[in-house]
């Protein structure tokens, strides 16, 4: 057991770090009565009974998000919950390509594919082995987490950028500071889409029409490590192209065609797996003909004959675990085989309500629209459910404010401001606001309010809590 930065401590005093959190301390922080917490553990470590946690982007997107993540896992190691059936910590967090450009392909500024590390040498030359590159040409710092990005565009740090899978224009938090970047006729942006119109490409100077998933051949991952293939309905529409033939002949152009001279997708998808072995994430049996004539392989999966791995770290099922292991578990991700217990002490947002800006808010999603609906929106009948946009307020608040249900109201944090319909509703609680991030409108994009402060270790941004002031428009 550990704290941040600091020697790894016993038991005795991780339960002492514990007395400051009473159930009646965290009612008094999250509302939620101390009965009920009491009620929620019992029922949360009951011998016998399986227990699952799931939690989406509000657990994340904070900066303390890293440290919640591990106090729920600290919870299923505490109790013994966890490789068992039904029985696991699962984030459900549902990001464009957040399987196939991190895991697969390294994409996070600070990775190479399959858990590797750019600042880790000999992880630096296994890739430079494998993709058949001089050793030294994988720099080894780090690039920049996407916050950073977006501000060294802005401050005309970075000349030219290519956007993929993501529309920042509406996503990224504080609007304001950030799509100043995209808009500087000094900078070069290109997007590649499948869906028009998206804010990004508005501000690009060159869009690259992509092909949709139903119009290419592709291997699809998701959270519980199952890839699956699939393969093209349709042909691609007008002049798009997939993703692969577009950056294939982009790095050709680049006089980088050497190191992507794959005849097809499936001779990429080899390469991957060369890239996997040795790994935690080993799928070298994977080929493409299993994945053609399965319903989806799971991970990790090393030879042909495998069946794939349906719990990880269990012994007798996971085939990176020595089978006469003297543990159920074996987390062999560490050095001695066992997983951490993190001391992570209660920290408040970066922005806190004040006398001047007395509300938080909050965002998150609703059922009809996914991420920034380039999709959803275009479906009339989920269009016509949730066509816009509202600021979900309680009846309490409401009635300090003199507002009422369809009300427009303009809510304005240090950042910026949106004008937004009032729904006036039980579900939150006083003094705080809701809204859902799929509007497209421009003037009801509610990024121009949320906080790009970021969680140190993550870099995700705090979009779940910043202070706001409400009044009538």
């Amino acid at each position: 057991m550990q704290k941040p930065d600091t020697p790894p401590v016993t038991f005795d005093e991780y339960k002492k770090f514990l007395d400051d959190y009473s159930p009646e301390k965290a009612e008094a922080i999250s509302g939620c009565s101390a009965e009920l917490i009491r009620k929620a553990a019992m029922m949360f470590a009951e011998k016998g009974k399986a227990t699952i946690s799931m939690w989406t982007m509000g657990l994340n997107q904070r900066t303390s998000g890293v440290a919640a993540n591990n106090l729920v896992h600290n919870l299923h190691l505490l109790t013994g919950k966890i490789g068992l059936p039904g029985s696991t910590p699962l984030s459900l967090t549902g990001q464009p390509n957040a399987c196939g450009g991190i895991r697969d392909g390294g994409a996070l500024s600070h990775l190479l594919p399959y858990g590797r590390l750019i600042a880790n040498e000999g992880h630096r030359k296994q890739m430079e082995e494998l993709w058949g590159v001089p050793a030294g040409t994988i720099q080894p710092k780090p690039g920049l987490t996407t916050v950073d990005l977006f501000g060294a565009l802005a401050e005309k740090k970075i000349k030219a950028l290519l956007i993929l899978c993501t529309n920042p224009a509406q996503s990224m938090p504080n609007l304001n500071k950030y799509n100043p970047g995209l808009k500087d006729p000094d900078t070069f942006v290109v997007v590649s889409e499948a869906y028009f119109p998206t804010r990004t490409a508005e501000l690009a100077d060159v869009v690259l029409p992509s092909a949709a998933w139903s119009e290419k051949e592709g291997v699809y991952g998701c959270t519980e490590r199952r890839y699956q293939l699939l393969d093209k309905a349709v042909e691609p529409q007008g002049e798009s192209r997939t993703d692969f033939a577009i950056l294939k002949d982009l790095a050709t152009r680049l006089g980088h065609g050497k190191l992507v001279d794959f005849k097809n997708e499936a001779e990429a998808w080899s390469e991957l797996m060369k890239c996997s072995k040795g790994t935690a994430y080993d799928f070298t049996g994977m080929t493409r003909e299993r994945l053609k004539n399965s319903h989806g392989l799971l991970w990790p999966l090393p030879s042909e004959g495998h069946p794939g791995t349906k719990r990880r770290y269990v012994r007798g099922e996971d085939p990176l675990v020595k089978p006469d292991h003297p543990q159920r578990i074996h987390f062999y991700g560490r050095p001695d085989g066992k997983a951490w217990v993190w001391l992570r002490p209660h920290k408040l947002a970066a922005e806190m309500p004040d006398a001047e800006y007395p509300f938080v808010f909050t965002t998150g999603r609703v059922l009809e629209h996914w991420h920034t609906s380039t999709m959803t929106g275009a479906v009339p009948e989920l269009q016509k459910a949730v066509p816009q946009a509202v600021a979900e307020i309680n009846p309490a608040d409401a009635k300090k404010l003199g507002i009422s249900s369809k009300d427009k109201v303009k809510i304005t944090s240090r950042r910026g401001s949106v004008v937004l319909e009032a729904k006036v509703v039980d579900v939150p609680r006083p003094g705080l606001i809701f809204s859902h991030m799929h509007d497209q409108e421009t003037t009801r994009m509610i990024n121009f309010v949320t906080n790009d402060a970021t969680d140190p270790i993550s870099r995700q941004p705090e979009f779940k809590v910043c202070a706001v002031k409400v009044q009538k428009a």
